[in-house]
């Protein structure tokens, strides 16, 4: 039989269902950004709601993940990563026949779960699989593929949701989950624990509740005003919680996070610089809207055209690797923040230009620049690690990967929002009947047509309706230009970060 399972092959089965339930992850990361004005569109949601489709998946993730690692140690990486798939699946599947917001956001919140559990498990399983002298390989092709399935994801994205709706983005997860399910079930092998292992579950509520209310103050200060009571109490609390996790995590003799790890000012440096990048890398999905919504393409053409911002990855990981054997850190490291920040910084000019042909130099290197930064950061901070604590360090380095995006995509759209509502509110006060009589709140949503913004506009002449939409077009664009700028100086602040790698570390 040409797929029989033997002890000499096992270990490349294992190498394919763990790079098949990775693909899950990283293509539902990328192919989503594109289904958003769609989904929007038809499930009538707000632009603050839209935005938690996708962070609701990244908070789940980043709040759980250590977690996830923990219980692989503990039950099993089969067994949790399992568990993962089989949570990841069904929510996918509830996510696809969602009629609503709020069911939408809550499924995605249990596949963000699913993720936290199936994303330590994954690398785990595959190191373990390999002797040390294929392991180097076999991660290395691990990498590649999930960086093919990164790349290729809005493409995808654009293609499903334009032929067959939105979706099918979800569905499409079903049969590759089955897949790995398959060949996970019949290629990885039983084990079991000889020790027990405790979980700081006081330690994991602590840090969930630091997560969910910063994350929550930043998506919700434009809705609830960033003065509200609210907010300054979600981040009064937030602060509180971090502090508290900080002090049991001192105290506790099986910790969470070993905080010992951050004595080494290197890995905290590395640590902040991840953080940060993430934060300026999920830029990506605010670029997907914008094609669609303000350059008016299909998702298809957007998913197409977001493509020099994720496909380098593919050649520029590698490279940038290269570079730092032979140069050190910094330098790659340095020219991709440096290219990262002077790419968000075209984008956030010329995008007043309203034209793809001037934007695409800043999406290609953007595309370049950001694979330096992030292949430097990892394979650095493996190297100044003990051998023992690299397990530990890959899981706190995975939670800072999916934290920065939340974090990114909190405070980007929270200050995209802000100041698209402020633009709008200021066109619509200082107008004449009927824009006069309307509130911004009326017409969230109208460059996506959801019913609601039509609804509330249904009595306007069409000379005035385009006026409406060129006002909300111009409000969007230079809310958005704004937020590029921001990103920008994120990068920047990456850039200063890296000049204090010593140039000798490699």
């Amino acid at each position: 039989m040409v797929f029989k399972i033997t002890e000499k092959n096992r270990k490349w089965w294992i190498l394919l269902a763990m790079s098949s339930a990775l693909a899950l992850v990283f293509i539902d990361q990328t192919a989503l950004a594109v289904a958003l004005p769609a989904i929007q569109r038809e499930l009538n949601l707000t632009n603050s709601l839209t935005q938690w489709v996708i962070n609701a998946y990244l908070l789940a993730l980043s709040a759980i993940i250590l977690l996830g690692g923990k219980m692989g140690d503990r039950l099993g990486h089969k067994r949790t990563y399992l568990l993962g798939v089989i949570i990841f699946i069904v929510s996918s599947a509830l996510c696809a026949v969602a009629e609503s917001g709020t069911w939408l956001i809550t499924m995605r919140t249990l596949q963000g779960i699913g993720g936290a559990f199936m994303i330590p498990s994954t690398s785990a399983l595959v190191t373990n699989a390999f002797p040390d002298h294929e392991r180097g390989k076999a991660l290395g092709i691990y990498v590649a593929l999930a960086a093919i399935f990164l790349a290729l994801g809005p493409l995808l994205g654009g293609f499903l949701t334009q032929i067959f709706g939105w979706r099918s983005v979800f569905l499409i997860n079903l049969p590759v989950a089955l897949i790995s399910i398959l060949l996970a079930t019949t290629s990885v092998p039983a084990w079991q624990r000889t020790e027990r292992l405790n979980i700081d579950w006081l330690g994991f509520s602590i840090s969930t509740l630091f997560i969910s209310g910063f994350i929550l103050s930043f998506m919700e200060g434009p809705n609830w005003g960033w003065t509200s009571l609210r907010i300054i109490n979600l981040l009064l609390f937030s602060l509180v919680s971090l502090g508290a996790f900080i002090l049991w995590e001192n105290k506790t003799s099986h910790p969470l996070v070993e905080l010992k790890l951050f004595k080494n000012s290197m890995f905290s440096l590395l640590f902040s610089i991840l953080l940060i990048t993430q934060a300026v890398n999920i830029i990506f999905v605010f670029w997907a809207i914008f094609l669609q919504n303000i350059l008016h393409y299909t998702a298809l053409k957007a998913g197409l055209l977001l493509l020099p911002s994720v496909l380098p990855i593919i050649f520029m990981s590698p490279i940038g690797g290269h570079l730092r054997d032979k140069y050190g850190a910094t330098l790659p490291m340095s020219c991709g923040a440096l290219l990262t920040t002077l790419s968000l910084i075209w984008i956030g000019i010329f995008s007043l230009k309203q034209s793809y042909a001037i934007l695409f130099p800043g999406l290609l290197g953007f595309g370049i620049g950001i694979p330096l930064v992030l292949s430097g950061t990892m394979a650095t901070v493996m190297n100044i690690v003990k051998v023992e604590q690299r397990g530990m360090t890959s899981a706190l380095f995975n939670c800072a990967r999916q934290f920065g995006s939340a974090i990114g995509l909190a405070v980007l759209a929270g200050l995209l929002g802000s100041l698209n509502k402020w633009q709008l509110s200021s066109f619509l006060k200082h107008s004449t009947a009927p824009f006069s009589s309307l509130q911004e709140s009326q017409i969230d949503g109208l460059l996506v047509q959801s019913e609601r913004a039509m609804q509330a506009i249904r009595h306007f002449s069409a000379q005035n309706l385009q006026l409406l939409k060129i006002a909300a077009a111009k409000a969007y664009t230079t809310s958005f230009s704004i937020t590029m700028f921001v990103a920008a100086l994120l990068a920047l602040i990456t850039l200063l970060l890296i000049y204090k790698i010593p140039r000798k570390n490699k």
